[in-house]
């Protein structure tokens, strides 16, 4: 992929998801993260969130995810 073709579907991406809840976005960037760690992070920076947070919530199991928003545990 082209970096101006990259940096579009970053800015989509981010568009999009800063109109979802918070939860719903530190979920997403950290699903990104665990597919390539640089988009991940590119994307959590356009949304403002916490980088360390969304790396712990990459580290969890899938079903840990799962569960985790209805423990409240990222914001």
């Amino acid at each position: 992929m082209k970096d101006d073709q990259r940096s579009r579907l970053i800015g989509n991406i981010v568009d999009h998801l800063g109109k979802a809840a918070r939860r719903i976005q530190y979920r997403k960037a950290a699903l990104f993260c665990k597919a390539e760690a640089d988009l991940g992070e590119v994307v959590a920076g356009g949304l403002g969130l916490d980088m360390d947070e969304v790396k712990r919530i990459a580290e969890m199991s899938d079903e840990q995810m799962a569960e985790a928003p209805k423990e409240g545990t990222f914001s």
